[in-house]
């Protein structure tokens, strides 16, 4: 069992969902993750967004960042699942100067908005749609290594989404992170917090080091449509915690 110490003093509570109980903040003891960097087209990134507000981080004049992550969960609250985010870096209200600013000052906090949710159990579709708006639907999410290549594959009823892969590479070091992950409903925008524990991170800017293949899902065609570019940027790691809180703010979009 993973050391409990980050979890250590945090009420826990037990509430009411349906006809079971559910905890809030969500606690996931174990997570493995791939994370990824590419640059897309700032205009068609622009029209999959809610809200002016939302200004997604320039790498040039008419690119931005757009993000794809792959999560696997092994131990949480409401069981072990997988899931894989597609979002856009973004910061709020005033435009952001360009990318290597932004991970210069994003030490330690960052924002992002959520497209696509996709996971593989129903009551981690259902909490997150029903508590958060998280945009999840039910897929097919799997995983595969070997020494020197970690690949998750996502697909829905049989079709292909996307393949992402990431080199395995030496780990450092990493403190504690919060990500500010917003969704959207009724008009307003909605904030919920990630703390990230300390762990061990592998990280790269090298294009080399993460494989991206898109599918004929309708979802890898509107990725398609981004003009996903060269990655920017490629993380994983093997092992750490997460403490996800429910909705803290809701903005007028």
């Amino acid at each position: 069992m993973p050391d409990q110490e980050f979890f250590r003093e945090i009420e826990h509570r037990e509430v009411p969902w349906g006809d079971r109980k559910v905890y809030v903040p969500l606690f996931y003891q174990e997570v493995e993750s791939l994370a990824a960097l590419f640059s897309a087209s700032t205009t068609a990134v622009r029209s999959l967004l809610p809200s002016e507000r939302i200004h997604p981080i320039p790498v040039s004049r008419q690119r931005c960042l757009v993000a794809i992550s792959a999560h696997e969960f092994r131990t949480c609250d409401i069981g072990p699942y997988n899931e894989v985010g597609i979002s856009v870096p973004f910061t709020l209200d005033k435009r952001s100067s360009i990318v290597g600013t932004w991970l210069g000052r994003s030490r330690g906090e960052s924002m992002g908005y959520i497209h696509q949710l996709p996971v593989t159990t129903e009551i981690a579709r259902d909490l997150g749609v029903e508590l958060a708006g998280y945009p999840k639907f039910l897929a097919r999410i799997e995983y595969e290594e070997d020494d020197r290549w970690r690949t998750c594959r996502l697909a829905e009823d049989g079709q292909h989404i996307l393949t992402l892969a990431g080199r395995k590479l030496e780990t450092h070091a990493a403190a504690r992170f919060r990500h500010h992950s917003f969704t959207t409903r009724n008009g307003m925008l909605l904030r919920s917090e990630l703390i990230i524990s300390e762990r061990k991170v592998s990280a790269s800017r090298k294009p080399r080091d993460v494989r991206l293949k898109l599918g004929p899902h309708p979802i890898a065609r509107q990725l398609a449509s981004l003009d996903i570019g060269r990655p920017v940027g490629f993380s994983h790691t093997p092992s750490y915690q997460i403490i996800l809180t429910p909705v803290l703010e809701g903005l007028p979009a």
